[in-house]
């Protein structure tokens, strides 16, 4: 019991002693300080967040209806702010039309895991100025009817790829992609990073070993 009685005594006596007026002041002080910190056009981004992780606990948000609600633990206390939820308006996030048409264009050439790629390429955002990813492709494709691609497509429409032109007629790739650039070879490419697509049937007429 003596033992237990002396610990609490000695974590009594670590105990910081309470703050007195002047401590009280200089504190507040160093609130001025760190809003001029924070806003001072030298301070770069990872200074903002060392400040945040020295000065805030925590941070609790939670989304009902149309508000979020964030509670965020100071070292000095709670703060509570609540603020509309931008994604649960009424008006809803419209894709483009032209980036809508290159999507269903897209769609008979590639599968959703190939789609993003050209899209990002081309600058062609989400509604919502999003990047693309395999996951909003399958999204916007579904929500919008278009079919997914079938294998034989392609082949189906009497087309061929790049690579596959090259081969037919002996040549590289990069040498195809010149001829279809002169003019040898009609050859369509929908977006920048998007397949290039040749009919067969050109193809064979260039193909001197045809």
């Amino acid at each position: 019991m003596h033992r237990i009685e002396g610990e609490i005594a000695a974590l009594e006596a670590k105990k910081p002693a309470a703050l007195g007026e002047r401590e009280r002041q200089a504190l507040m002080q160093l609130g001025a300080d760190l809003e001029l910190a924070w806003s001072h056009p030298a301070t770069t981004a990872t200074t903002r967040k060392r400040i945040l992780r020295a000065a805030v606990n925590e941070i609790v948000v939670r989304v009902e209806g149309g508000f979020i609600e964030m509670v965020l633990h100071w070292q000095g206390g709670p703060y509570r702010a609540e603020a509309e939820n931008e994604y649960d308006r009424e008006k809803p996030f419209t894709t483009p039309e032209d980036t809508a048409s290159l999507i269903r264009s897209l769609a008979r050439q590639l599968a959703d895991s190939q789609i993003a790629r050209p899209l990002n390429r081309a600058g062609k955002p989400t509604g919502r100025g999003n990047g693309w990813t395999e996951r909003r492709v399958c999204s916007f494709r579904n929500d919008h009817e278009i079919a997914v691609y079938r294998e034989g497509e392609w082949a189906e429409r009497g087309e061929i790829t790049l690579e596959a032109t090259a081969q037919i007629i002996g040549v590289t790739p990069m040498t195809a992609l010149r001829m279809i650039e002169r003019g040898d070879i009609k050859g369509q490419q929908l977006c920048k990073g998007a397949p290039w697509v040749i009919k067969a049937e050109d193809v064979a007429a260039n193909n001197p070993s045809g």
